[in-house]
């Protein structure tokens, strides 16, 4: 039995990592996994130190927490991916607790647990939202995306950075599907992928207004590769909406915990057996 506790898009709320910690150390889970969005704070919060207070949140305010749960349950692992609110300033840090044994950071990256292969991807398409570092081309050019009428920034050690031409920042960038086809799967029936950005007209992307706005390179990725999960998030209100939290393309089942704030929204799987899942506020639910 390969345990893992599953969550995304806590953006900064504390008692959400507590919950989640908590609960991976008493099923003495084999990992955790946060999904992006680790960090406080947007663009629109107009917080000119964004990029230099969320590495200082992860630094400071989560690695205590990561110790903590160390020591309760010492073989307990603890992935994360950023997500497209989350500046890529916060890359660097990971990297700084991983070296620490506190947290290992999955986005464009593969690890080993147990019998499996877990690979990550903070990429997703671009959003109406004016922060960019994780924003790619879904596989091709979009050039009706309402995006482009907003002020597009990027984080840097320095603070934010006007991008001046949005498209041809993007075109500068390989797409996400160019970035998909990277990730290493040797053994797609033993391979767990955790991407920010899930996949398009499933139960795991739809938003507030009934709409679909997932991923078509993702869907396209798992619809050919046919990874055993994938674990997703991006859409907090998908589960509500759609009424459930999971769905399945092929052989892949999909996952999107969905996120309210008000309580914590946790995926209990066992990898060895995905017929059934068990959602904290869902509850236990057949996979057929």
């Amino acid at each position: 039995m390969t345990r893992l506790v599953y969550t995304s898009d806590l953006h900064g709320d504390l008692g959400l990592y507590r919950s989640a910690g908590e609960a991976a150390i008493r099923l003495r889970a084999d990992a955790l996994i946060f999904g992006g969005d680790l960090c406080p704070g947007t663009p629109s919060g107009a917080s000119l130190r964004l990029p230099l207070e969320q590495p200082e949140f992860i630094l400071y305010r989560l690695s205590p927490l990561l110790d903590e749960w160390k020591q309760a349950h010492p073989t307990l692992r603890v992935f994360a991916i950023p997500g497209n609110d989350d500046c890529q300033t916060v890359l660097p840090v990971l990297e700084e607790l991983e070296m620490n044994g506190l947290i290992e950071n999955l986005h464009q990256e593969s690890r080993t647990l147990g019998a499996y292969t877990l690979v990550g991807l903070s990429f997703v398409p671009p959003t109406p939202f004016q922060l960019k570092d994780f924003e790619r081309w879904d596989g091709e050019r979009d050039a009706g995306t309402e995006s482009y009428a907003y002020r597009c920034i990027v984080g840097t050690p320095r603070g934010f950075v006007v991008i001046e031409d949005f498209e041809a920042y993007l075109d500068s960038l390989p797409s996400l599907d160019e970035e998909l086809r990277r990730l290493a799967i040797d053994d797609p029936a033993h391979t767990v992928a955790v991407v920010h950005a899930p996949p398009f007209d499933t139960h795991c992307d739809v938003l507030y207004d009934g709409r679909h706005i997932g991923s078509k390179s993702v869907r396209r990725w798992i619809e050919k590769r046919q990874p055993r999960l994938t674990l997703h998030g991006h859409i907090h209100e998908s589960p509500k909406l759609s009424g459930t939290f999971f769905d399945r393309i092929g052989a892949t089942t999909i996952i999107n915990p969905g996120c309210d704030h008000a309580q914590p929204h946790l995926v209990f799987i066992d990898l060895d057996n995905l017929t059934e899942l068990e959602h904290s506020i869902y509850g236990r639910k057949a996979v057929q």
